[in-house]
């Protein structure tokens, strides 16, 4: 199945390891640029994930308001780039600019 959008589109690529269950989320626009990214971090990860070999790779495309991500305590949504930088936006300030 192939999908197509007129403007890249951030993705959420989940790398699973053999014999862990939690996976390592990598964010990228395309599996290249993903693939790339997991092998520079593959040694910063904690010790558990070396000498591992990667057994399976997902991909998520966020939906607004409802995907999230938790970084140094605070909860972030996505939101996409037409609302933040980055794509992703403070829960707080989601919440204020729509609410419910």
């Amino acid at each position: 199945m192939s999908f197509t959008f007129d403007k890249p589109c951030l993705r959420l690529y989940n790398y699973y390891f053999f014999g862990i269950e939690k996976p390592i989320v990598i964010q990228a626009y395309n599996k290249i640029e993903a693939r790339q990214k997991i092998d520079k971090v593959k040694f910063k990860l904690p010790a558990e994930y070396h000498g591992r070999k990667v057994i399976g790779e997902t991909v998520i495309i966020p939906s607004f308001g409802v995907t999230e991500r938790t970084e140094n305590g605070k909860v972030f949504l996505w939101v996409g780039r037409e609302y933040s930088s980055t794509g992703w936006m403070p829960r707080e300030i989601f919440l204020k600019k729509f609410p419910e």
